[in-house]
């Protein structure tokens, strides 16, 4: 049954690759209208050339040679037509140009609703079919007014920063946000959104991202995972119970830190960020999650009962991207609380069998905003069964490859 799972899903992979899109963090490369640090730059370059100019007017007092003061009139007039050329593209203002250009399209549209109103109903001689076509062209317009709005609203936001805390919270602010942080848009859901394999000498595990969305301020992802046991019995003294027992442990933990089951669903809240414009290099990012999470019975060798499990964590991500975001080099952490079924702890070992903290430190770097290579460098728990320092190291396919 694994071979047919493992088939399918690159099956999918192959035939989905162009609607692909990641939910893991992907920093999108978008540009910064004028920018504060940009405007200021300008600034300080037009207050230098003002006191260029005033050094050459008290030059030009004190001169008698009428070639050199020519040369000073020269020179402070060169001085003056930049500083007017750099008031004028630094006063561009893109907010500006485009909230008056939606507002002029939306006026156009009110008017054509006021003259349908005005000149439709004016007649004495209206029958049903007529009034009903005046007011379902009216509803029309209303929702076209309702689409310029809300597109205005989101187009001019996109000019500025979104907040440092719940950075989706606000609709307007969602659409540039996951764009920055996740390199997908909000207009569609996406369908399989990332495929990875991830390995140590314990077990190996392929993770698949199905589909993802967002729904309100929140992101949510199903994904799948299938993990194998690495361990080989042929040298081995131990006992055939104590070999089951150690590869479904292994497996078990496998998923446990690469998705929490064969299958989950992943809802994320943005809580903080300090890259509002997405025009910074080093990128901090903190984000709440739940997760819900199952194995069945059949889709790993050692789970001989279908489990559960519940988890709710923090998390937090540092990036570092080149000037191009053509490589982002990132160190990611969490910690969650995780309950589950007597049968979850049964397979994962557990000393006690009752909720316990876990968590786990990702180092890696993503290049081309397509491929990331990573690696668990620790694994950590309140129970010693779910701690492991061994390196866990994956390959993940991102979209647009």
């Amino acid at each position: 049954m694994r071979k047919n799972y493992i088939s399918a899903v690159l099956l999918i992979c192959f035939a989905l690759k162009l609607q692909a899109q990641t939910p893991s963090i992907n920093e999108a490369q978008r540009v910064s209208y004028f920018s504060d640090s940009y405007t200021k730059k300008i600034d300080d370059k037009v207050e230098t050339l003002k006191a260029k100019n005033d050094a050459l007017d008290a030059e030009a007092k004190n001169e008698k040679d009428i070639n050199k003061i020519a040369a000073i009139t020269a020179e402070k007039q060169v001085n003056t037509d930049l500083i007017n050329a750099l008031q004028i593209y630094g006063n561009v203002d893109a907010k500006k140009d485009y909230s008056e250009l939606f507002n002029k399209l939306i006026n156009q549209k009110r008017d054509t609703i006021n003259n349908v109103y005005a000149q439709g109903l004016k007649s004495d001689k209206l029958t049903l079919g007529q009034i009903d076509s005046i007011y379902n062209l009216i509803a029309k317009k209303r929702k076209e007014i309702a689409a310029l709005e809300i597109e205005r609203d989101e187009t001019v936001a996109a000019f500025g920063k979104f907040p440092w805390f719940f950075p989706s919270w606000k609709k307007i602010n969602r659409k540039k946000f996951f764009h920055d942080m996740y390199s997908n848009k909000t207009d569609k859901t996406i369908l399989l959104n990332s495929f990875a394999l991830n390995a140590n000498s314990d077990a190996s595990a392929v993770q698949t991202e199905v589909v993802t969305d967002n729904m309100w301020a929140l992101r949510v992802s199903f994904g799948s995972v299938l993990s194998i046991s690495n361990s080989k019995s042929a040298d081995t003294q131990e006992a055939p119970d104590e070999q089951t027992k150690k590869k479904t442990e292994q497996e078990a933990f496998s998923r446990l830190i690469n998705g929490g089951g064969n299958f989950y669903l992943d809802v994320i809240l943005p809580v903080f960020t300090t890259n509002q414009n997405n025009g910074d290099q080093i990128t901090f990012y903190g984000y709440a999650n739940l997760r819900g999470a199952m194995d069945l019975e059949g889709f790993s060798s050692n789970v001989n009962t279908s489990t559960g499990n519940g988890t709710a964590g923090l998390n937090a991500y540092l990036g570092i991207s080149s000037d191009n975001k053509k490589f982002n080099f990132f160190l990611q952490g969490n910690a969650n609380y995780t309950v589950g079924t007597n049968e979850f702890y049964n397979n994962l070992g557990l000393h006690n069998e009752k909720p316990f903290l876990n968590g786990k430190i990702i180092a890696g770097v993503t290049m081309l905003n397509q491929f990331r290579i990573s690696a668990i460098v620790n694994a950590f728990g309140s129970d010693e069964k779910i701690r492991s320092s061994k390196v866990v190291v994956g390959v993940q396919v991102l979209p647009g490859f």
